[in-house]
């Protein structure tokens, strides 16, 4: 299970947006520049990506949580859920920065939050070669009780050994 790290030691940067911008998911043009999730009816979504196509050992990650309210209502105990991030090994890593309270609360309709989390890759994730798995999830609340959620996972290939 995957423990978020907290104390001064944690940088946080939450940035809200009510209009969108350059590095905004639906802004992407080349392939490969987001992993959005499949269209689905309104509700909650999250889109996270990585800010790099590959890695290699020493390469700072940014990793990106969009949660967008697209329920055409606000929402009520919005909460960024960290399910696991692993290397190809399957070992459990940590990110290196990332908000310390995940926990958002309401969110109004039309209304979306990107969350930034940090991790610098390793040699010992370049050993074990293939990707970096990050996965995320969010929930939230309806008006009338409902349970919204969706999950994205990202996915960071590392570079071999030259």
């Amino acid at each position: 299970m995957l423990h978020p790290q907290g104390g001064p030691e944690m940088q946080s940067e939450r940035r809200t947006h009510k209009s969108r911008r350059a590095s905004h998911p639906s802004d992407a043009t080349t392939p490969g520049d987001f992993l959005v999730c499949p269209v689905h009816s309104p509700g909650v979504r999250l889109v996270h990506y990585a800010d790099k196509a590959s890695a290699a050992p020493h390469d700072t990650l940014a990793y990106s949580a969009w949660i967008i309210n697209d329920s055409g209502e606000e929402l009520t105990d919005v909460t960024l859920v960290l399910r696991s991030f692993t290397n190809a090994g399957m070992e459990e890593l940590r990110y290196t920065t990332g908000p310390s309270v995940l926990s958002l609360g309401q969110m109004p309709a039309g209304g979306e939050t990107e969350l930034v989390f940090t991790y610098v890759v390793t040699e010992n994730d370049q050993r074990h070669a293939g990707e970096l798995i990050s996965a995320m999830a969010v929930q939230a609340v309806t008006a009338s009780g409902a349970r919204l959620w969706d999950e994205h996972d990202a996915i960071t290939p590392i570079s071999l050994p030259e």
